[in-house]
């Protein structure tokens, strides 16, 4: 596993005065092993310039442009990145994050044969990177679905290095969700994860979590239309996982976030 090659996918847009630190993070990997493909949603600015000048430098790298009759978004730009990828893991990962310098080395160091994706936890910093909060997790949580879902585990895009194997035959990012897709996409694979030796956590920050003006964590605090019908599906499925489960507290979070939206 150790000399196994990583596919690294990052969907961007408009992001030619952050993506420079991402990129170069990934350059500075200790485990070289990998592959970074970037897939463009229709960049106005000029992301591809600075792309390409990377492409020139490292063969790692490489660069795609979503097709024009393809759904609009970076859950589209993230299945396509998957569906070229030549890597036996996946780590989808955000055009605004960085990596620390192990953080691809400390999380396939500890795979084995039975894990399925492993969990490293993250620091979120502000638009120049200073230190804001850990986002600190625990190594053996009671309910892997559960625990994300109420957000006692903080696990975001950039945290999970998937086994592609495990990925082949499951839907991959909705394209109709505009807000919360890891919430959607990670909420469905871990409410049919039962068994703790599927996943590995590491408590320990391994990346960075930018927020600024024009993140999606940041819009949410306003009012965004479109969000709204992505957060109530998301809501909706995982009120029927809850009554499956007959977790009330769950049911209860869940209704009360319904009623936010709706009210």
């Amino acid at each position: 596993m150790n000399n196994s090659l990583i596919s690294i996918i990052i969907p961007c847009f408009n992001r030619s005065n952050l993506i420079i630190e991402t990129l170069d993070s990934i350059k500075n990997q200790t485990y070289v092993k990998w592959e970074c493909i970037i897939v463009d949603d229709g960049s106005t600015d000029d992301t591809e310039d600075v792309v390409k000048n990377y492409l020139k430098d490292d063969k790692r790298f490489s660069f795609i442009k979503r097709p024009d009759n393809s759904v609009k978004g970076a859950n589209t730009c993230r299945n396509i990145g998957f569906e070229l990828s030549k890597g036996a893991f996946i780590n989808w990962f955000d055009s605004d994050d960085t990596m620390l310098p192990n953080f691809l080395e400390s999380k396939l160091s500890v795979f084995t044969d039975k894990t399925n994706f492993v969990i490293c936890s993250c620091n979120l910093v502000d638009e120049k990177l200073q230190f804001i909060e850990r986002f600190e997790l625990d190594e053996n949580p009671v309910n892997l679905y559960v625990d994300f879902y109420l957000w006692k585990l903080k696990i975001i895009t950039g945290s999970v290095l998937f086994k592609k194997t495990f990925l082949k035959d499951k839907k991959l990012f909705l394209d109709h969700i505009k807000r919360g897709q890891e919430t959607e996409f990670f909420t469905r694979l871990f409410y049919k994860t039962t068994s703790k030796e599927e996943y590995k956590i590491i408590n320990k920050p391994l990346f960075l979590y930018r927020q600024h003006n024009d993140s999606k964590t940041h819009q949410n605090t306003r009012y965004v239309k479109e969000f709204l019908s992505s957060q109530l599906y998301i809501c909706i499925e995982n009120l029927k996982r809850a009554k499956e489960l007959k977790n009330k507290e769950l049911e209860s979070r869940i209704l009360k976030s319904i009623f936010f939206y709706y009210c």
